[in-house]
């Protein structure tokens, strides 16, 4: 009768066998776990660069647009025919009319050269 109640495989595994397969158990599911919660971290921030790069390529879009739009309303031939448009009376300097305003050391140096 003690034949039928013993299992054949219980003079083969140990208890020191059957202890270090349940700590290698442990041991490889707390290291699954440890690297699924790490690479969930890994995807949560890859997510959030792809995010702010969105935005900052955004901005820059932007950025662009108000330069262009900048450039438009400041481009000088541009203003003139919103001036012609408008009605407006304001009118091109003559290059004649436009005088250079020299600092007080550029008129110092030339009469210095002037008085030599």
């Amino acid at each position: 009768m003690n034949r039928y109640t013993t299992s054949r495989y219980s003079g083969r595994i140990s208890f020191g066998l059957l202890s270090w397969m349940v700590a290698f158990a442990i041991i490889a599911s707390a290291t699954g776990v440890s690297y699924a919660v790490l690479k969930n971290n890994q995807v949560a921030e890859r997510t959030e660069i792809n995010k702010l790069n969105r935005e900052i390529a955004l901005c820059r879009m932007n950025a662009n647009q108000y330069n262009a739009k900048s450039d438009a309303l400041t481009n000088r031939w541009a203003m003139r025919e919103r001036l012609i448009q408008d009605g407006s009376e304001l009118r091109d300097i003559r290059h004649s009319q436009i005088e250079i305003a020299r600092s007080s050391r550029e008129d110092a140096a030339l009469r210095a050269t002037a008085a030599r």
